[in-house]
């Protein structure tokens, strides 16, 4: 039997483990939610081919597209064209299928899908500097295999305390879940230095996570809020995510078709760009 003092502080003990379960944050996945953003239409005035990539650049505050022929745009946020670059290759098709912008520098990389490569270009003349290939292991196993979909997305994620200023993370595309070789995942890719060559080193990939879903089309860091977009076409879903994966939200019923490309500008406006043609302004609640 317990005496009046043991019964006690047993019940104390009980309460307090009690409260501090109730206290814990819930496990359950997020609710899928309806997309929260206002449509203000397609506002590219020029019909630039197949847009399968966007950003928005901070200081030039204008936008950047890419397409899937090997095609670089740039575009006031009236969809007004300012310019455009092709960028022929002999040896490979040049399948450009995202493209971000390192704030720090304002170079631009672009994501060239199926060669798994990046091209390192100035917005001031849209000439190339570097050209770097990404690894296709992670921690020795195969994960982008050769012949899959490949990188369909990239974002540039700021870290002032790396040497190349941050890293990139980008979008395998693969549509099944089941392929270990070919994951369908987000990795994130360090920025490589150049060597006592000149040359560039391949990018290594660092991690990699799940959204266990298929078809990543591309992604979008904000950095001033530290969240993660990450879009999947096929499956018409937005993810707002931690940098580690952990999804915040998740929305369905986007308002575009064929989504390639995600993007957001210093005023509060998403930009999709659609495969198909065109680039869909939103109002985006949250900015």
């Amino acid at each position: 039997m317990y005496t009046l003092a043991q019964t006690a502080c047993l019940l104390l003990i009980i309460l307090a483990g009690g409260a501090a379960a109730a206290d814990d944050p819930p496990t359950s996945p997020p609710v899928v939610e309806p997309f929260p953003g206002q449509v203000a239409g397609d506002i590219d005035k020029a019909r630039f081919g197949e847009p399968s990539g966007i950003v928005f650049h901070p200081v030039r505050k204008t936008l950047f597209v890419v397409g899937d022929e090997g095609d670089l745009c740039e575009m006031k946020t009236d969809g007004t064209m300012l310019r455009k670059e092709h960028y022929p290759s002999s040896s490979v098709r040049m399948d450009f299928e995202g493209i971000t912008v390192n704030p720090a520098t304002g170079l631009l990389y672009v994501a060239i899908e199926g060669a798994e490569s990046i091209l390192e270009i100035d917005p001031a003349d849209l000439a190339v500097k570097r050209k770097f290939d990404l690894e296709r292991t992670l921690d020795g196993k195969l994960v982008m295999a050769p012949g899959g979909q490949g990188m369909e997305g990239i974002t540039f994620m700021p870290n002032p305390k790396l040497p190349h200023g941050g890293t990139f993370l980008v979008a395998n595309q693969a549509f099944g879940l089941n392929n270990p070789n070919d994951i369908s995942a987000v990795f994130e890719v360090e920025v490589p230095l150049a060597d006592e060559t000149g040359n560039p080193p391949a990018c290594k990939l660092l991690r990699q996570f799940s959204l266990d879903v298929t078809d990543l089309s591309d992604l979008h860091y904000d950095a001033a809020r530290g969240l993660l977009y990450v879009i999947s076409d096929s499956n018409n879903l937005l993810f707002e995510t931690e940098p580690d994966g952990r999804v915040i939200a998740k929305y369905t019923d986007l308002p575009c078709a064929d989504q390639e490309g995600i993007a957001f500008d210093d005023a509060g406006n998403m930009y999709i760009a659609q495969d198909s043609g065109g680039v869909v302004k939103i109002k985006w609640p949250d900015k």
